[in-house]
């Protein structure tokens, strides 16, 4: 819980002892564009009601204890795919213990492989005498990657004009011998799971900014501090921190193999 400071002037005194009262600069109505502040509540819709010139002041604490994430999540940014990447490298799983989001990935994908019935062998035919036909250059819509990796395309913001945001998409998970239609591969992490366990499944928005060329570091995990009346307050949080750069996640498009 902040506090709540709400300034409306300020008394100034200069060296001749004349005292002249300030107004607020961030006074007036939110949509006015002359209007300016700092360190005020972000303006949140469209009405041209008057302007809160509250300022919160967030409690904070100088030192506190963090305990091993329990989930990571790496925001990378892929050019060459032109997309964003949420790459989960640590879930939690239902027992409550931490893994590897990859070998993760990698035993569930295997776990849904063993309920689909194994393909029949087709016989093989005589090689043609055509060498057009003979050659072992195979075609490709599209590849598969990790399914620990979870897609953010950018989508148009509705009354702008360029400005972008990132939404959650879905890569298919395309089975061996599978004869139904693919499903979607899901994120495992509740950092990236918002909206996805609703009785109707919401979208997830990213604003663009927040994933710089750098990209972006978030971690759950449980903190830890002794407030100044003594008690101990123990919550989960979450932390966030630059990245380490780009990344590749080798999705390709219509290539030959």
């Amino acid at each position: 819980v902040g506090t709540v400071a709400r300034v409306k002037g300020l008394m100034i005194t200069d060296s001749f002892g004349e005292k002249t009262w300030i107004e607020h600069a961030g006074q007036g109505n939110d949509q006015d564009w002359e209007r300016w502040s700092m360190f005020h509540p972000s303006v949140a819709g469209q009405r041209n009601v008057p302007a809160s010139n509250d300022l919160l002041l967030l409690p904070a604490v100088p030192k506190l204890l963090e305990g091993k994430p329990l989930e990571e999540v790496r925001l990378l940014r892929d050019e060459m795919a032109n997309m964003v990447w949420g790459l989960e490298s640590q879930i939690t799983l239902a027992d409550g213990q931490p893994r590897r989001g990859k070998e993760a990935a990698r035993e569930l994908r295997a776990r849904y492989q063993s309920n689909v019935a194994a393909p029949t062998e087709v016989p093989a035919t005589e090689p043609s005498t055509n060498n057009d036909l003979n050659t072992s250059v195979k075609y490709k819509i599209v590849n598969s990657v990790p399914e620990c990796w979870i897609p953010f395309i950018p989508v148009h913001i509705p009354g702008q004009q360029q400005q972008i945001d990132l939404q959650r998409a879905a890569m298919p998970r395309v089975l061996l011998g599978d004869t139904e239609p693919p499903q979607k591969i899901e994120a495992r992490t509740s950092l990236l799971r918002q909206g996805l366990d609703q009785a109707e499944p919401a979208p997830y928005f990213l604003r663009e900014e927040e994933v710089p060329r750098a990209g972006a570091h978030v971690r759950l995990s449980f903190q830890r501090t002794r407030w100044y009346d003594g008690k101990v307050y123990t919550w989960l949080g979450i932390r966030k921190t630059t990245g380490r750069g780009e990344g590749s996640s080798g999705l390709k498009f219509d290539y030959l193999d």
